[in-house]
């Protein structure tokens, strides 16, 4: 008798994920996600993050469901205003970037940033989402961090 084992070539090993972190920004391990990162900030004030999230699909997973998911889920958001969208080809998959704005729980206007990846590993396909948010308020520093975190992204498949 023969075993099946995980990683295999039919079982691929889940990619290898990786971010710069800026100073003043603490890792949130206990989020439950591959990568989360937040910026230190003064209590009760709005705290920019960036969390990355990674899912395994089957053989009929196509980029257009990722596409469809992502925006349902950015419709969701209150009064979402996309600003930006592009599609290419990044860390050996297929890439959508949207850049937009919503209205926050506490009434500020929040920014998102979200990339999201779809990687053909032969029998599975795995989408790596990261996506970056912060209050207006807290001004295009924060800003300029979160897209350099995003912009950062290393994802390492091993064959």
């Amino acid at each position: 008798m023969q075993q099946a084992q995980f990683p295999s070539q039919a079982f691929p090993a889940y990619p290898r994920l990786s971010v710069n972190k800026p100073d003043g920004w603490v890792e949130l391990a206990a989020v439950g996600l591959p990568l989360a990162l937040a910026a230190e900030v003064p209590a009760g004030a709005f705290r920019p993050n960036v969390l990355v999230t990674l899912t395994r699909h089957g053989a009929d997973f196509q980029v257009e469901h990722a596409v469809k998911d992502l925006n349902k889920r950015l419709k969701a958001l209150t009064r979402f205003r996309e600003e930006e969208r592009v599609t290419d080809h990044a860390h050996g998959g297929d890439r959508i970037r949207v850049r937009g704005r919503f209205a926050g729980a506490r009434g500020e206007v929040v920014r998102q940033d979200v990339s999201v990846v779809v990687i053909n590993r032969g029998h599975v396909y795995d989408v790596v989402e990261i996506t970056g948010t912060c209050s207006l308020a807290s001004g295009d520093n924060r800003e300029t961090e979160i897209r350099s975190v995003i912009d950062s992204l290393v994802v390492t498949c091993d064959e």
